[in-house]
């Protein structure tokens, strides 16, 4: 969340934030008053620290070192049976950046490092590490394998990758490419196996041979300088690395503090990957620059999820809307909604309207801070009165103050913003659904993607309102109502989410199309009764005279493909159908769904290692919901 104002729109917030609670008739014509201000305020005080901290030059590692030296013995994580302290991940922080500075000293500020590592404490003090030689964390999605593991360290341009040694098969797998590429490979021994035997290029990262003393943070030239890259889908194509400056990481840690007021004394219990926006910003970023303590699973488990808040002590947890959906269909337990300490908060996006009290009332959840933002964004919206549905409000008097938000109409086919007949954006009456736009103010940088310009240029929408302003297109579907209340309604463009992941369907179209009997490939997202998102399905052009082995076919899809982005319908078609520009068309398909209307659609069985024809009987589970997928 990055802002910047003009003097005038400054002297409104000032104004807005110091009108008297005694105004009876301000507060009985607009009910909301107090709480559309005290929103208000809180973004006026990260935008005036955010300024104060430029000028400063402290980096987000400066804000952890700050509790290592005040509270050092304070628990940051816990893990498994483990648990350190601030002076614990430091110390483990500081020899990561010490062996890494003396295994490479040529390695310098601004050279990106790729990291692929599981969740726990190494991946954070990792992290850490980096942060603290000013160098930039590429973080990997662990899931990913083959070609795509590939782009992911190529565009990062890095000089090294830090790997797990549980993804030595992975890296192997690539290695040629890698050694052209010339990036040195360094193991963390993370499996406690100790008969490995990586190729003789791969060495082992052993930071226990270097010195523990403190290793004191590069210093920055301003919160603009990149702390990580952190990738997404976008809109089309592979994943792209999203630039992450120091700013995002601090603004990120305080934004989402003002609203859940998290205290050093909170646990925040993380279950999604650390790789993730999610996880990283909302969670680590939140909790360290307040010196909470951070709680980490290595995966989400549905069966241990309440336990191990329980064990953690925790008081917040970070969701995404399928992890509620499975934690609501776990058989009700005696101790539901019962522990140590109040859990006093849940922070996440994607939470279902229809399971959303439920939800709350079942587990004792004292409020929910539903979150919409993306890690390339220069805004976010977060729900800190509790409405149930929403995604946060944009009040009359933000958009007095702030007026950065637009609603516009759009193309379905291509994802753009409509035009009038001045070249202009045309924003969409209260209450209807449009294209979220993010205006990217006078002074704020947005840092967009690494790599080519063009790709960064993509995401920009240019005289929205007037001649020459530029707005962050989201690529999202929106809708603020008559009180300002913030709704989100779907994903436009080529990518759809399914498991709280983006997916490409430019990716997951490739990897059909390197199937041997597979001609084309028309890839979409279809709404599934009881889930959230979309769920991938494919429409199939077979090679003339081929026949598909659809065992084949699914070894082939979990082998290249992330369990999420895996396709988990088959619509046979004899021809694809496409727009003059030769690009698929999609909306007549994720109409027709899943129901087997003119050509054979066929669903995966997994329990049989394949796809097969779907039948009434799959038909019924899913339309009831009752599909686990």
């Amino acid at each position: 969340m990055s802002l910047s104002w003009s003097t005038g729109q400054k002297a409104a917030a000032i104004a807005a934030v110091s009108i008297p609670s005694g105004y009876a008739w301000l507060r009985w014509k607009y009910p909301t008053l107090l709480s559309d201000v005290e929103q208000l305020r809180r973004i006026v005080n990260v935008i005036k620290t955010l300024e104060s901290l430029d000028k400063t030059k402290i980096s987000f590692a400066d804000f952890f070192e700050k509790y290592a030296k005040e509270t050092p013995n304070h628990t940051c994580i816990l893990y498994q049976e483990e648990s350190y302290s601030y002076v614990d991940v430091n110390r483990k922080a500081s020899m990561t950046a010490r062996w890494i500075s003396g295994s490479d000293p040529s390695l310098k500020k601004g050279d990106a490092v790729c990291v692929l590592l599981h969740n726990g404490p190494t991946f954070l003090w990792t992290w850490l590490g980096l942060l603290k030689l000013g160098v930039i964390s590429s973080l990997i999605n662990y899931n990913l394998r083959g070609a795509t593991l590939l782009h992911c360290i190529r565009t990062s341009e890095a000089k090294k990758l830090i790997f797990g040694s549980e993804f030595l098969s992975a890296v192997c797998d690539i290695l040629p490419d890698l050694r052209e590429l010339g990036i040195d490979l360094w193991m963390v021994n993370d499996t406690g196996i100790e008969d490995l035997s990586p190729p003789n290029d791969v060495v082992t990262m052993d930071i226990v041979t270097v010195s523990d003393d403190h290793y004191p943070s590069v210093r920055i030239e301003s919160l603009n300088d990149v702390a990580s890259y952190i990738f997404t889908s976008g809109t089309t194509g592979m994943p792209k690395p999203a630039v992450i400056p120091n700013s995002k990481l601090v603004a990120a840690g305080l934004y989402y503090h003002l609203y859940s007021q998290l205290t050093a004394d909170d646990v925040y219990y993380i279950s999604l990957p650390l790789y993730h926006s999610a996880g990283l910003l909302l969670a680590v970023c939140g909790s360290l620059i307040k010196g909470s303590t951070i709680a980490v699973s290595r995966t989400f488990s549905a069966s241990r999820f309440w336990d191990d808040v329980r064990k953690y002590r925790a008081t917040v947890f970070l969701y995404i809307g399928e992890i509620c959906r499975y934690l609501l269909a776990q058989p009700a337990k005696d101790n539901d909604g019962k522990y140590e300490r109040p859990l006093r908060a849940a922070v996440g996006n994607g939470l279902r309207v229809e399971i959303w009290k439920e939800f709350q009332t079942r587990f004792k959840i004292g409020q929910i801070f539903e979150v919409y933002g993306a890690t390339e964004s220069v805004f976010s919206f977060v729900n800190f009165d509790g409405r149930v549905g929403t995604v946060g409000k944009y009040s009359w008097i933000m958009r007095k103050c702030v007026d950065n938000i637009e609603i516009v109409e759009y193309d379905f086919a291509s994802g753009e913003p409509k035009r009038d007949k001045h070249g202009m954006c045309i924003r969409v009456p209260t209450g209807e659904p449009g294209l979220l736009l993010m205006k990217i103010l006078n002074k704020t940088r947005f840092a967009g993607y690494k790599g080519k310009r063009e790709v960064t240029e993509r995401k920009i929408a240019r005289n929205v309102k007037v001649r020459g302003d530029e707005y962050y297109n989201s690529g999202d579907v929106l809708r603020i109502d008559s009180e300002g209340y913030v709704f989100f309604i779907d994903r436009v463009g080529d990518t759809f989410r399914w498991k709280g992941e983006n997916v490409s369907t430019f990716e997951v179209s490739h990897v059909l199309s390197c199937f041997n009997d597979i001609e084309e490939a028309n890839v979409y997202g279809v709404h599934v009764p009881g889930h959230e998102g979309r769920a991938g399905m494919a429409a199939i052009v077979v090679r003339e005279g081929a026949t598909i082995d659809y065992g084949d076919l699914y070894r082939h899809v979990t082998s290249s493909l992330p369990t999420y982005a895996q396709p988990k319908f088959l619509r046979m078609v004899a021809e694809t159908d496409l727009t003059s520009t030769f690009k698929h068309k999609k909306s007549d398909l994720v109409k027709r769904g899943f129901n087997p209307d003119f050509e054979e659609v066929f669903i995966v069985e997994p329990s049989q290692g394949t796809y097969v024809p779907i039948t009434q009987r799959h038909i019924q589970a899913l339309t009831s919901g009752q599909s686990k997928l």
